[in-house]
């Protein structure tokens, strides 16, 4: 008893923060009132039910793990300065949402405070969820009583970072569609951790609050055959692996539309993977497939609407018509043409289509749709366009490939014939090229986009510009050695002129369809092509095609050791040249003059022939025909056993095809420097030239590199 303490008086005691407070009349015997005992509200474990059959996203776990707290006030060290955020962004439909709940499953023992989860509903299915109510759902969640929850979501968010002060909380907003719907939600406490997902890389997020943005991309074709295998079943997916390798790739190996597939294959155990596999192959009808009528999560189609149906206007109608484009993977510059726009413009709108993830950049000004995202927009602009739009989209961006094309072959090869081309007053820009070697690494950038441009020119009947096209990407395939896809570019070349009864474009394309069955060693067919086009050329008086017709002729007859006709029909080609001043086709006809008489064992008259032609390129400054003569006057020397002569001129040949990129007559030159040093007697370096020249055959695929490494055995240093 204390020092003026009545015995029998009250003695009140309160400790701590009690929370309460007792107002009595005459109480008998002391008050004791002590805080709320922990634990009788325990922290919110919000986090929806896991994933299943999740297929582990090594790199993307490991950057999250990466995110868990250090620091903790319990263990006496600092708190970190600030709260983590991460931002996970990508694709509809490629598990964004698998991979943060999966993850935060994981790791939720490391928040002993609790886990806060939302979805924003940022892209549907129906309305989004307002930050205030957010706001109100976790406040409930964390025991903030209802009467004491502002009406104003400001007041609101003030009261839930107060709560969160000190603590240690995992907060998953799921679905957010901008940076407004998150920012507010954002604890303040050092010790929490907040994961966002969305479809946009939430740049501001990134840029004020300090975020770490992560987008994910569509699972690897291993990763995909993992999770049909895990839901599936191992021995029905590695019974039908093949197939089931179609069924991931037309799913664009995209983890939504995988489990939607994998489901249905479960609940069909007797349909083969076969008929899955043929069925996902129709485009028209892979939406369709990769859908369950009644639930919208779990519709591709639907995923992508939601994400469709959130553009503006401008945005939406760049989106769609992307779908006209012939490749999957498409520069700025054509997306501008295909829109009828600037590039600044088409620029804007397609990265504001990256920062949604609705399209992926690929390199510097190129991007890519990837396939299921495709199928879609073609399904938008078919429905949404007009026959009109649709078609005037189509042929300005293919004009656009064609005039490109058009000005890189005429700095690849300036001397080549010129193609006269009508763009119909189409307000396009196609690029200008100020060397060749930036024209060369555009042509092979674009090689499948150009094909893909031809069969779409075909498709949609614009058989002018499918008959133009191949005729002035000639060059390309024929210094990259892209035989193949040559002749079957000119091949259609040839159908698409008669299907307008153009005997020009016959023409044109029969020459170059031509060359490619004689580079392909198709002789009898190379011969009735070069005949078409000399009689083509010769009706509509192009005495180019006509004459360069006529010097093919030569070299087939010339290669199939018919000399006295060879020469006969070189001479009319020289004629034809002649009379119109054509100097390069003059030139090399020259050539082939040179070559039969040097089969004839003229070799002194074949070196001249040879010189005279040299004579016209240099003066006409055209450096490959320089090249290509060059090779012809180092084997009319060698032949005369004059070595050291042929050499040189080799090694000049030998210069300007590397330049040029072309291979296969660098490997030409190659050979001829190695023949010269075997004729005077150094094997050595013999040897080196072969070896060079039979690599780069067997990187090209040609079946001669096989014989030029025989060649090359006895060439040892004992034999000298």
């Amino acid at each position: 008893m204390k020092d003026g303490q009545a015995s029998g008086t009250t003695h009140n005691e309160i400790s701590g923060e009690s929370g309460a407070a007792v107002q009595a009349g005459t109480v008998h015997g002391g008050i004791h009132v002590g805080p709320v005992a922990k634990g009788i509200f325990p922290g919110p474990r919000q986090l929806p039910m896991d994933v299943t059959e999740f297929v582990n996203r090594e790199e993307q776990m490991a950057r999250l793990d990466a995110l868990l707290p250090r620091d903790s006030p319990e263990n006496g060290q600092s708190a970190s300065a600030s709260a983590v955020i991460s931002a996970i962004a990508g694709t509809p439909g490629v598990g964004k949402t698998a991979l943060a709940v999966h993850w935060a499953h994981r790791v939720r023992h490391h928040y002993p405070d609790g886990d806060l989860y939302i979805n924003m509903k940022g892209y549907g299915p129906g309305p989004a969820v307002s930050v205030g109510q957010a706001l109100d759902s976790f406040l409930r969640a964390l025991n903030v009583a209802p009467d004491r929850i502002p009406a104003d979501f400001e007041e609101r968010a003030a009261i839930y970072r107060s709560v969160l002060n000190g603590k240690c909380v995992l907060v998953v907003i799921d679905n957010a569609s901008s940076v407004d719907q998150v920012r507010n939600l954002l604890p303040g406490s050092p010790m929490c951790t907040t994961l966002v997902t969305s479809r946009s890389t939430l740049q501001g997020l990134v840029i004020r609050e300090g975020a770490v943005r992560m987008v994910i991309d569509a699972l690897s074709p291993a990763e995909s055959l993992e999770l049909l295998r895990n839901i599936v079943g191992a021995e029905r997916i590695d019974a039908e692996r093949d197939d089931a390798e179609k069924l991931a790739a037309h799913c664009a190996y995209l983890p939504l539309a995988l489990r939607i597939i994998a489901e249905r294959i479960t609940s069909h155990p007797y349909t083969s993977l076969a008929e899955f596999a043929a069925e996902l192959a129709d485009e028209h009808a892979r939406l369709d497939a990769l859908g369950i009528e009644d639930d919208e999560l779990s519709n591709v189609r639907a995923v992508f609407s939601s994400s469709y149906k959130a553009l503006n206007p401008d945005l939406a109608r760049m989106f769609r018509l992307l779908g006209l484009h012939p490749g999957s993977e498409f520069s700025v510059a054509a997306a501008a043409a295909l829109i009828g726009a600037d590039q600044r413009t088409a620029r804007r709108l397609i990265d504001a289509l990256v920062s949604r993830n609705l399209v992926q950049p690929v390199a510097p000004e190129r991007y890519h749709l990837h396939d299921l995202l495709r199928v879609y927009v073609v399904e938008r602009v078919n429905v949404e366009e007009t026959v009109s739009v649709r078609v005037t989209a189509v042929r300005s961006c293919l004009l656009w490939y064609l005039m490109s094309v058009y000005n890189g072959h005429k700095v690849i090869l300036p001397g080549f014939h010129s193609v006269p081309i009508d763009i119909d007053g189409v307000p396009i820009t196609p690029l200008l090229f100020d060397d060749v070697d930036r024209a060369m690494q555009w042509f092979e950038r674009e090689r499948g986009n150009l094909l893909d441009a031809l069969a779409m020119a075909v498709k949609t009947e614009q058989f002018d510009i499918a008959w133009r096209l191949p005729a002035v990407m000639y060059g390309f395939f024929e210094l990259r050695s892209y035989w193949s896809d040559w002749r079957e570019i000119h091949t259609v070349g040839v159908e698409a002129a008669k299907s307008i009864g153009d005997r020009y474009g016959e023409a044109c394309n029969y020459l170059g369809l031509g060359d490619a069955n004689w580079l392909l060693r198709r002789l009898d067919e190379a011969l009735v092509c070069y005949q078409n086009s000399a009689e083509a050329g010769h009706e509509v008086g192009d005495g180019w095609v006509e004459g360069f017709s006529l010097r093919q002729i030569g070299v087939v007859l010339q290669e199939t050791r018919q000399l006295d006709q060879a020469i006969e029909v070189t001479q009319e080609a020289i004629n034809v040249f002649q009379a119109i001043g054509e100097k390069r086709g003059e030139g090399m006809a020259w050539l082939s003059l040179g070559k039969c008489y040097g089969l004839l064992g003229m070799h002194a008259e074949a070196a001249d022939y040879c010189r005279a032609a040299l004579g016209i390129f240099a003066e006409i400054e055209d450096e490959w025909s320089l090249a290509w003569g060059r090779c012809a006057l180092g084997l009319a020397l060698k032949e005369s056993g004059s070595y050291e002569e042929s050499r040189a001129s080799y090694r000049l040949a030998l210069a300007t095809f590397g330049t040029f990129e072309d291979r296969l007559n660098e490997s030409r030159a190659l050979i001829g420097v190695g023949e010269a040093y075997q004729g005077m007697g150094q094997r050595g370096e013999a040897r080196a030239y072969f070896g060079r020249a039979a690599a780069l055959l067997e990187n090209l695929g040609d079946s001669d590199a096989a014989d030029l490494w025989e060649r090359i055995g006895p060439l040892n240093d004992s034999g000298l």
